[in-house]
């Protein structure tokens, strides 16, 4: 049994159209739209409307590109079930430069390029420059929403370098609504324990001359903001998670939405699909996290994933989902960024049924032989070096995994990248894994010993409680023809028959 459909999971949504929140009885009806239909430009939008009186509440993210936290933020925030008013989401406004990882829309330069300087400027200055902004600014000028948040990433931390605005909440704000910021403030800064990487209000200026929150706010007197979190000082999942501390913060102060932030990033029972989580926190590197993301999004009808930080481990989140997914990077470090609170939450949600699958880095932490590891898997390290070396090695696939993994060849290329060159552990408190794959090639750089990688574990599977585990020594998430094989280890991982 998944930890997700364990007993004490809380379930707030349903999979319909109509989210219950169970202790409030509100119903909100979701409908959805698009924007720039049918041009290069076309991208989703969603209404969450509780059909109780309350403020008109639109968040955006994805303006700029090269700033993926707001729309993954507003991705989950999307899917909360408001109790009063309505909430408008435009999770990934500028999806074309989202896919590009590029901060102007692809092709043009300059403040041509930018989305945020499209807007309808100052009063008689003129409407929008594209065909994007001028969509997004009819759907704008349609809701009339009460309050627009928008959310970016900096480069920098503000308060350690003021040429960048990263790490701020921008806005004008009355008497009225200042306290709303102050305490968006509050909550995510409640988050922060580093006092030089605290975030800061920018009240001089509500946005740039140009800008979505600037032209909301002159031409439609809404409440505005600009939320920037600083993509060089935190991973993913936790700038991801400060987004929706501070958006919860505002929306709970607003009267519109119950329960905790962490509260609600998945948790809908009723859904079928494999919910993953994919931690992208301290000691995770590389493109693999996104690779994943990209490949299980690719199959709604099979999975829905979210990326999570530290502070979801640690809290009992992955109670929401059916697996997790730790990947490369740094072992030692992603168990120091969970600490030994979420260690212990980990091996907890895998023991109740919870999936895991541990890639390169996250085949070190699931490991059994160092102080820091999980000990979910009854294997260990042949070698205290561990700096083999990066090339695309061969693997030999065992057994009856061609029929698990769907695969036809018994051999295949693979990405390695300084993966655990593994062995049994032979702990007595951990059942036997099997092979699915071993190396057949090897690489042995910076005095590391010989002729041990070859015919040794790459894939491996094992039990812990009354869940599975999934060690991957090499990168089949970013080795063109293995990249399926990821989201069938996942269905093993939580006792589905892979290609259902």
């Amino acid at each position: 049994m998944s930890a997700r459909r364990h007993p004490s999971f809380r379930f707030l949504l349903s999979v319909a159209v109509l989210f219950p929140v169970l202790t409030l009885n509100a119903q909100p009806v979701v409908t959805s739209g698009v924007i720039a239909p049918d041009t290069e430009w076309e991208t989703l939008w969603y209404l969450a409307d509780s059909k109780v009186p309350g403020p008109s509440f639109m968040l955006v993210g994805g303006i700029h590109g090269d700033e993926p936290a707001g729309a993954f933020a507003a991705d989950q925030i999307r899917h909360w079930p408001v109790t009063r008013g309505k909430l408008i989401v435009i999770p990934r406004a500028n999806r074309k430069a989202l896919e590009a990882k590029t901060r102007r829309l692809p092709g043009l330069e300059g403040e041509d390029g930018d989305l945020n300087r499209h807007f309808p400027a100052s009063v008689g200055e003129g409407g929008t420059r594209s065909l994007l902004a001028g969509a997004i600014w009819d759907l704008v000028k349609e809701t009339k929403p009460d309050w627009i948040i928008d959310l970016h990433e900096g480069t920098e931390i503000h308060r350690i370098n003021p040429e960048s605005v990263g790490s701020t909440l921008i806005y004008l704000a009355d008497k009225k609504t200042e306290p709303f910021f102050e305490h968006a403030l509050a909550a995510v800064n409640a988050s922060i324990e580093d006092p030089q990487k605290l975030f800061l209000p920018l009240t001089r200026t509500g946005g740039s001359n140009g800008s979505l929150v600037s032209a909301a706010r002159e031409h439609l007197g809404a409440t505005t903001a600009i939320f920037e979190t600083t993509h060089s000082a935190w991973p993913l999942g936790i700038r991801i998670r400060q987004h929706r501390l501070m958006v919860h913060r505002l929306l709970k102060d607003l009267g519109m939405i119950a329960g905790e932030p962490d509260d609600l990033i998945f948790n809908n029972g009723n859904d079928s699909r494999i919910a993953v989580a994919i931690f992208v926190g301290p000691g995770v590197g590389g493109a693999g996290p996104l690779s994943i993301d990209e490949t299980l999004n690719a199959s709604p009808d099979r999975f829905i994933s979210r990326i999570i930080g530290p502070g979801e481990v640690q809290n009992g989140t992955l109670d929401q989902f059916d697996v997790v997914i730790f990947p490369g990077g740094s072992g030692s470090r992603q168990a120091a960024g969970i600490g030994e609170k979420g260690r212990a939450r980990v091996r907890e949600f895998v023991s109740k049924g919870g999936g895991y699958v541990g890639i390169c880095a996250g085949c070190y932490l699931a490991c059994e032989n160092f102080s820091w590891s999980l000990k979910i898997l009854d294997a260990r390290t042949k070698s205290s070096k561990w700096k083999r070396g990066v090339k695309e090695l061969e693997l030999g696939f065992t057994g009856n995994s061609l029929e698990l993994l769907s695969l036809e060849s018994p051999s295949a290329p693979v990405q390695y990248a300084n993966g655990p060159v593994m062995e049994p552990a032979g702990s007595p408190d951990l059942a036997d894994y099997t092979t699915l794959a071993v190396f057949k090639t090897e690489v042995a750089e910076n005095g590391t010993p010989k002729g041990i990688q070859i015919d040794s574990p790459a894939i491996l599977t094992g039990t812990f409680g009354g869940g599975r585990v999934v060690g991957i020594s090499p990168h089949p998430e970013q080795s063109g023809g293995l990249k399926a094989i990821v989201p069938r280890l996942i269905e093993w991982s939580v006792g589905d028959d892979p290609g259902r």
